[in-house]
């Protein structure tokens, strides 16, 4: 995350500045031919050139230039670490709301089904007793059928007899 993005600019600063030493050591730092360090032991003759005048300005802008540099990039990765947080607050909360929406999906679903499943209680128990009715219909129809034969045997038999 922050420390990940944080870690990449710094070791692109790293080598940047790592390239710009080794830039100073080669060029800026080298002794010109004709001129030479000297000596601590060695006294200094006021005729003789030094060192530490050769380019002093010209060096301490560069430095200004580089620390204003530096700092403008401070700048900026202290921003994009806030743009970073921002951005990892608001996808935790998106995380957390769409689990939320997920829960409550289940739990829909889950009464759905709940629901879906009483409905079918019901209307298998309604079945059960629409089948018991048609049952019971069947006997008595039967049986009043049955009872309307015995009655007309019975009646002929009646009537045989009564001739």
């Amino acid at each position: 995350g922050v420390a990940h993005i944080q870690n990449t600019i710094q070791s692109n600063l790293h080598k940047r500045l790592a390239m710009w030493e080794k830039y100073c050591l080669k060029h800026c730092f080298v002794v010109p031919e004709g001129f030479s360090l000297r000596k601590t032991n060695e006294s200094c003759d006021d005729n003789s050139v030094g060192f530490d005048d050769i380019g002093d300005s010209e060096l301490d802008a560069q430095l200004d230039t580089l620390r204003d540099k530096l700092t403008l990039v401070g700048k900026e990765s202290a921003e994009l670490n806030r743009e970073l947080r921002a951005l990892e607050r608001q996808s935790t909360l998106s995380n957390h709301s769409a689990a939320s929406v997920n829960d409550a999906l289940q739990l829909y679903e889950k009464h759905s089904v709940n629901e879906m499943f009483q409905e079918l209680l019901g209307t298998a128990s309604e079945f059960r007793a629409k089948v018991e009715k048609l049952k019971a219909q069947r006997v008595e129809e039967s049986e009043r059928k049955r009872n309307e034969r015995l009655r007309i045997t019975g009646d002929s038999f009646l009537m045989n007899r009564g001739n």
